[in-house]
């Protein structure tokens, strides 16, 4: 089985190639708002939209006028995909089970002061290829790239984005994913917390090391100083894109700590078992603490880290309690936020709230796992056998 991937790399651009770039990130913003524009007039005249097709044979008729060269000198597949994107839009909102409001116009560089716009190119007769440390784009030439890891395979598209002051890569590739195993020795369930990142029922513990709290200080005094600049002046132009750095600087450190722990768990166990969390629900209630705990981050990217290895990840229902659990009888207690420890009632074992959540957390998936036909027990006699 075959899963797609993505792998970002970063980006030195030449000042005119850097300029190339930021004109065709504003192209491809300037074809979403034309789309978007006639599909909201299509609608109101008759019910309808314009989906990818009627959107692409669109864009080759208006290239004929004057006033649409703009589309010109830009990449013809990348035009593509912009219609692909807001049809793909258009259809999400219509989608039951899908919380998507209806797709927005995008804001002009000099409006928000950040240009943050992006554009993806596609592999055509492989006109997008690696050469001595350059990327090759259509319409744009070689892009000298930082490739600090090899290619997996065939490059499918790439997007490119000024991200938090940097140019960067986004380049999807096709990966073999491994045989799934037929004899997985260990299940070990997880618990995510706001303490601890994640709570192992095998005793592993990962504390949260707060990215966003140790860049507190700094943050806070370059807000005041952003406070005190004269609004759209250079230098609070300058202190705004110090902000903006600092905030890429810690989404990176996150990023990294959750890649980390999520490899450390996958070589470590064969079954990985999480809760499905509310994490939008969760951060309505803290969002900085939150995200600074990359709840949901950790799950994801368990969860694609076991397929590639061919192990199995599990998630227990929502409303399935594991707070407050007996690791030893199972008796159910109620517990405040405080209570990071307690005495069960009945068999009155001192344990540890959240060890006993992934514990619990552990069993509820293997019930889960057994009842769905997924795995067996072996017993131990036969498993001694399989393991010789």
């Amino acid at each position: 089985m075959k899963k797609t991937l993505r792998y970002n790399y970063r980006l030195n651009p030449t000042p005119e190639q850097e300029a190339k770039l930021v004109e065709f990130g504003a192209t491809a913003r300037g074809i979403w708002n034309l789309l978007l524009s006639e599909n909201m007039r299509r609608y109101e005249h008759d019910k309808t939209f314009l989906f990818y097709k009627d959107m692409a044979s669109l864009l080759k008729d208006i290239k004929t006028f004057e006033e649409f060269n703009w589309i010109k000198a830009f990449d013809s597949a990348a035009a593509q995909q912009v219609a692909r994107d807001l049809e793909l839009a258009l259809k999400n909102v219509f989608t039951k089970g899908r919380l998507q409001r209806f797709p927005k116009h995008k804001i002009s560089y000099k409006k928000k002061k950040l240009h943050n716009d992006s554009f993806r190119a596609v592999n055509n007769s492989n006109c997008i290829r690696i050469e001595n440390g350059a990327i090759s784009i259509p319409k744009v030439g070689k892009i000298p790239i930082i490739l600090h890891r090899k290619l997996a395979s065939k490059i499918k598209t790439v997007t490119i984005q000024y991200h938090h002051g940097k140019w960067g890569c986004s380049i999807t590739q096709e990966v073999e994913c491994k045989t799934a195993k037929q004899v997985l020795k260990t299940i070990t369930g997880f618990d995510i917390n706001s303490k601890q990142t994640v709570v192992g029922s095998d005793g592993f513990v990962v504390d949260n090391p707060k990215f966003l709290k140790q860049s507190k200080t700094k943050l806070n005094q370059l807000q005041r100083q952003l406070a005190r600049r004269t609004k759209g002046s250079n230098r609070w132009q300058k202190t705004k894109q110090r902000i903006n750095k600092l905030h890429g600087k810690i989404s990176r450190q996150r990023l990294d700590f959750a890649h980390k722990i999520s490899r450390q768990i996958t070589n470590e166990n064969d079954i990985l078992v999480f809760e499905d969390l509310n994490v939008k629900g969760m951060q309505k209630f803290n969002g900085s603490m939150v995200a600074d705990n990359v709840m949901g981050l950790i799950t994801q990217l368990s969860k694609y880290k076991t397929e590639l290895e061919g192990k199995l990840y599990h998630e227990i229902g929502r409303f399935e309690k594991s707070t407050g659990v007996c690791s030893e009888c199972g008796q159910h207690h109620v517990l405040t936020l405080n209570d990071r420890y307690f005495t069960c009632t009945a068999c009155e074992t001192y344990q540890s709230r959240d060890l006993s959540a992934a514990k619990s957390i552990a069993k509820t998936g293997e019930l889960d796992l057994i009842a769905a036909g997924i795995v067996a027990r072996v017993p131990p006699h036969i498993s001694a056998e399989i393991s010789h």
